[in-house]
């Protein structure tokens, strides 16, 4: 073990501040229950193999969430950290900086940027970015939680990656997931927002970039994720809400004009579940569901039926303490593979460290569950590993191959895997 070892208690304070970023809970407290996966074997170190070795970029105290967009209209993509909150011992104080990262053409490095910093006026606690052309002016803009405060704020840009802050919107206590859509279809781009500690979702309409509460979705104890799609195949999006203490994931219809309706029909997921994203898996046309499930370490897969209905949920074994979750077509077999993130506690001699790595689980058809085995890979030239917060999949230097940015809170660093072995697709055919 490396000489960045901690006690197990400070260890737990360390925990519950990350687990925030997989989209866990803070916990006043950790019991059983909440641990993450713990045993003597360390993370991966496989690398240069599948995926290039990681290289590794200062963004900024505390590296959470990935958004990706042309900030500066130079028709290249473009990718912005977020940092939401410094950790000073035990405690935390609020941060916010976002870190760009702007395409360089001059660069032929395998992640061809180079990195400023955009730091508010204020410290805030910005739990979660997102970036979309919400005013209309064919510019893209940041929407961030500023949980701290139960908000939502609009960062205007001006076109050149210059961010002004186009005032806030109350929403419900702890807001710490959002994702876009036209839930209303009149081409602006709203807004869903999770409210942890109240155990709502907030529905917010767009009027040429000014936000208002629509509708409140009364959901249960302690909502952490949204995902959006055409669940029921009407041409509008639906939610899905996934609940960390019933292990559930909710299904609210849209009814064309905005206003969710919940459905009767939840769907059990496995133990601690964390991540929530949304695709088609089997290339059916159909919008599917994936879950992260970090007490078992599982992903419950839930195939959609286009009937604002779903199968009963596929369980495929993944790696230990799975977290974040993303996916693409690695393979070109018109199938979607899963990239996940692992978070653990590896004890040697009594002394235990919070680590982490990821790994590749491809589609095998000759399996009963459709996927094959989990294959780790590590997510850090850091000996000991460490805990991924974000994945985002991404041709970063237009080689044709797919790319890995992860996050990594405790290290403080962008983790940049190029593509080595499989060209792929983002998308189904």
């Amino acid at each position: 073990m490396s000489n960045n070892q901690f006690s197990e208690n400070y260890l737990w304070h360390i925990f519950s501040f990350l687990l925030v970023s997989f989209g866990t809970l803070l916990f006043a407290g950790c019991n059983s229950s909440d641990s993450p996966t713990k045993n003597n074997t360390g993370p991966s170190v496989v690398s240069g193999t599948v995926f290039e070795s990681p290289l590794e970029f200062d963004a900024g105290e505390n590296p959470l969430g990935i958004t990706f967009a042309d900030f500066n209209d130079d028709n290249k993509t473009d990718y912005i950290v977020a940092s939401s909150r410094k950790q000073n011992g035990i405690s935390t104080t609020e941060d916010g900086t976002l870190t760009l990262f702007q395409k360089n053409s001059s660069s032929s490095s395998r992640f061809p940027f180079t990195s400023s910093t955009i730091t508010p006026v204020t410290a805030e606690w910005r739990q979660d970015v997102i970036s979309a052309d919400f005013n209309g002016d064919n510019k893209s803009d940041l929407v961030v939680t500023h949980t701290g405060e139960d908000k939502i704020k609009l960062l205007r840009n001006d076109g050149s990656a210059n961010f002004t802050d186009n005032g806030s919107v109350t929403v419900g206590d702890v807001p710490i997931n959002l994702i876009p859509g036209d839930w209303n279809n009149d081409n602006q781009i709203d807004l869903a927002v999770v409210n942890r500690d109240n155990s709502s979702v907030s529905i917010l309409q767009n009027s040429s970039g000014v936000f208002s509460v629509s509708q409140t979705l009364s959901v249960s104890v302690h909502p952490i994720q949204i995902a959006g799609g055409d669940w029921d195949s009407d041409n509008d999006t639906d939610l899905a809400v996934l609940l960390r203490d019933n292990t559930l994931v909710q299904i609210w219809l849209n009814g064309g004009t905005g206003t969710f309706s919940k459905q009767t029909t939840t769907y059990t997921v496995g133990s601690l579940p964390t991540g929530m994203i949304s695709g088609d898996w089997n290339c059916d046309g159909k919008q599917d569901l994936a879950v992260s499930n970090s007490g078992d370490n599982t992903l419950s897969l839930i195939y959609g039926k286009e009937t604002g209905e779903f199968d009963t949920p596929v369980t495929i074994s993944s790696g230990r303490g799975p977290g974040a979750l993303a996916a693409a077509d690695f393979n070109n077999d018109s199938k979607m593979d899963f990239l996940v993130g692992h978070h653990f506690i590896v004890s040697t001699n009594g002394v235990s460290l919070l680590t982490g790595d990821f790994s590749l689980t491809l589609s095998d058809t000759s399996s009963s569950t459709g996927y094959g085995s989990a294959t780790s890979f590590a997510a850090t030239t850091v000996k000991d590993g460490s805990a991924p917060a974000a994945i985002v999949i991404s041709d970063v230097d237009n080689d044709s191959k797919l790319d890995i940015l992860i996050t990594l809170p405790v290290i403080k660093k962008l983790a940049v895997i190029s593509g080595k072995l499989y060209s792929g697709n983002l998308s189904c055919p």
